[in-house]
């Protein structure tokens, strides 16, 4: 009865969240991707701005704790340790720079952050010395804890040679970290996850769903429809932030 009466007392805002959980769970699980960019497109069009980047952590971070759990035999923490330790310094850094910028800043750049990320062709970097993960773990939690998008991760570790499970759980196992760093390094810092307690446990339960889902349609689904479709709607959400940042800094 107490689920029953929580759930009756969520506004429009927290069922756009929970759907957009659901989708970017089938996404990912379908394509491989974009879950993270459909979670910010729609906290960006519902939240307040100031809300975005510490939610985008809790959407998160059940799909990545449990495919960590499931390929957890297969975690490369030669990877993932170095990368961890990098990412606790960013965040004790970036946490308090993000909770002090003013919501302009913010808004307009993670409209930037967004345009860059869906259009930009993929980086190819190759680090060029034998340990990187420490310095990749702290540029990318820094600006993953300030934007919501780190990226670098994501493109260095597939010229690691790794096999796709061995990927898969180090990536998993490094952002799941991350993620935890950075919800600590938010609530350290003044952010009250309170409010949006029911709305991160409904997302993270659907989330379990729409993998499920993902899974039964990766064959059904035109993936350059889907690119198509999902770059359209997250360039209009980026230039929707980018001018709503205008607007605001306009009127101050």
């Amino acid at each position: 009865m107490e689920l029953l009466a929580s759930l009756g007392e969520i506004d429009r805002a927290s069922y756009a969240i929970v759907l957009g959980s659901f989708l970017a769970a089938i996404s990912n699980a379908a394509f491989a991707n974009g879950g993270a960019m459909i979670i910010l497109a729609v906290t960006s069009s519902v939240l307040p701005v100031s809300a975005i980047v510490p939610l985008h952590s809790t959407l998160l971070i059940g799909s990545t704790a449990s495919r960590a759990l499931v390929f957890r035999e297969h975690i490369d923490w030669r990877i993932a340790g170095p990368f961890l330790l990098g990412s606790i310094l960013a965040v004790a850094i970036a946490a308090r720079i993000y909770i002090r910028l003013p919501e302009t800043i913010i808004a307009s750049a993670i409209g930037i952050v967004m345009l860059v990320a869906i259009w930009l062709p993929g980086i190819s970097w190759r680090p060029k010395f034998r340990h990187p993960w420490a310095i990749v773990g702290f540029i990318h939690s820094f600006f993953s804890t300030l934007f919501a998008y780190g990226a670098l991760l994501h493109a260095v570790i597939l010229h690691t040679g790794l096999k796709r499970r061995q990927v898969v759980a180090t990536m998993a196992a490094s952002l799941t970290g991350m993620g935890i760093f950075k919800i600590a390094g938010y609530a350290a810092n003044g952010f009250d996850y309170r409010p949006y307690l029911m709305t991160i446990i409904l997302s993270v339960l659907v989330a379990v769903v729409g993998t499920w889902v993902g899974k039964l349609l990766i064959d059904r689904i035109s993936e350059t429809v889907f690119r198509a479709v999902f770059r359209l709607l997250v360039t209009l959400t980026a230039v929707r932030l980018i001018v709503t940042a205008i607007v605001s800094a306009g009127q101050a």
